[in-house]
């Protein structure tokens, strides 16, 4: 899509939200700022790996119509031969329109869940208009955003069950959605947060996410994504989030589908004693790139993080893990660990993994690794000589190699939907679904 093209749909969308002077000023800048530097290329060195051509040239809307009715209904339809709870508090989005009679807002004691686009300026936290420097897909969100949810709990408040945000692309082709999530806790509340991402129907579009996280000391956020999407949707997200003293922060990110995935994270560890668990896996094959960028910055001392990504990468697939650590002057007594653990499923799949470190303290404990490999040939003859084709003993290698990351999700229900789907897209799932 070039610049003009872009320019006319901004300026239309511009004028259908009704916002205030300060914020359509705010979506201006933003825009302005994105068109003055363009779609990021791979001259640049954060980009290096992922070419964003697909995306940048195609003809896409950037203002999607609101849902219909039939639309509607058959999405809902979708979601109960899915298993989702209808009880459950949750937020639906249909090529990014909120969806109110699919949603169920009531939640916890002390915490609010609402659409983005049904508050008012008053209602918003300070971070929600916060720029994106550093970010030009992020800052691109900022000027198209049309609605997305709001999760704020008061201090001390918990979840009793896990809250989910739905976002299901209805299948037109071409349609780009800008969702906006802010998560703002308060000081000791506990937040369970799943959110799926699925596809109605095959379809080639386009869903740019922006996730941001503010944490009052001693809150903790678990956050639970699922990534389905067709093998022809673009998916782009960045996820922001900065923690006071003693928050805590637990992420588990897969990627399962997507034809283009990128996944921009920058946790910054700004109080002391704060911690940060980021947990992935993706699957990659069929033309299918999945990039996973980290940026983690120990501000503070007394902060911990862990960083563990697995890639599963098959036929003509590709995956990128860049992981980068700073550690700020006087951010003494941190514990940081990175790994990249990669799976090659064919002599024509990729993997680019590239693990940082940038200390600029000296009481420090940090580490990193990356791996790449193959199936073990030792495992696979014992499997073979115990009665397993050789099919079956490669799908349940793989997923033994994908469980060591599905284990660590702390949802029984969650992780035997994510071990089921995981396996369905392996070449015989049901054998490999069946082992775990």
């Amino acid at each position: 899509m070039n610049t003009e093209a872009l320019s006319r749909q901004f300026a239309a969308e511009l004028d259908r939200l009704p916002r205030s002077a300060e914020a359509a000023a705010r979506r201006a800048a933003a825009f302005e700022a994105f068109s003055a530097a363009g779609f990021p290329t791979r001259r640049d060195e954060q980009w290096r790996y992922t070419d964003l051509k697909p995306i940048s040239t195609a003809e896409l809307d950037f203002a999607p119509p609101p849902p219909s009715t039939e639309l509607v209904s058959r999405v809902a339809e979708s979601l109960d031969q899915a298993g989702f709870d209808e009880a459950t508090s949750r937020l639906v989005f249909i090529d990014g329109c909120y969806c109110d009679t699919l949603s169920r807002t009531t939640a916890a004691a002390g915490i609010s869940l609402a659409s983005l686009a049904s508050c008012s300026e008053a209602d918003l936290p300070v971070h929600a208009h916060a720029p994106f420097d550093g970010h030009p897909l992020a800052t691109l969100n900022a000027a198209f955003a049309r609605d997305g949810a709001l999760i704020a709990a008061e201090d001390g408040a918990r979840t009793t069950a896990p809250i989910e945000l739905v976002f299901v692309a209805g299948g037109r082709s071409g349609l780009a959605a800008h969702p906006r999530i802010v998560i703002d806790l308060g000081q000791g509340a506990e937040v369970t947060l799943i959110q799926h991402l699925l596809d109605l129907e095959p379809g080639r579009g386009w869903f740019n996410a922006v996730t941001e996280i503010v944490q009052a000391p001693g809150s903790h956020l678990t956050l639970y994504r699922l990534q389905d999407h067709g093998t022809r949707q673009f998916h782009t997200a960045l996820m922001r989030a900065e923690l006071a003293e003693d928050a805590k922060l637990n992420c588990g990110y897969f990627d399962l589908g997507g034809r283009l995935v990128r996944n921009d994270f920058d946790v910054r560890l700004a109080g002391p004693g704060a911690e940060a668990d980021l947990n992935g896996l993706f699957l990659a094959s069929s033309g299918q790139h999945t990039d996973n960028h980290i940026r983690m910055d120990h501000i503070a001392p007394r902060t911990r993080s862990a960083e563990s990504f697995r890639g599963i990468i098959g036929d003509r697939g590709h995956g990128v893990f860049n992981g980068k650590v700073v550690v700020h002057r006087d951010a003494q007594h941190i514990d940081a660990r990175q790994s990249s653990d990669n799976l090659l499923l064919a002599d024509n799949a990729e993997i680019d993994t590239k693990p940082e470190l940038e200390i600029y303290a000296d009481d420090v404990k940090c580490s990193h690794g990356a791996t790449i490999g193959e199936l073990d040939d030792d495992q696979l003859f014992y499997l073979r000589a115990r009665g397993l084709a050789d099919e079956e003993a490669r799908n349940l290698l793989t997923f033994a190699f994908a469980n060591t990351v599905l284990e660590r999700v702390a949802l029984p229900e969650l992780r035997e939907l994510v071990a089921a789907r995981v396996a369905a897209r392996l070449p015989n799932g049901a054998t490999a679904g069946g082992t775990r």
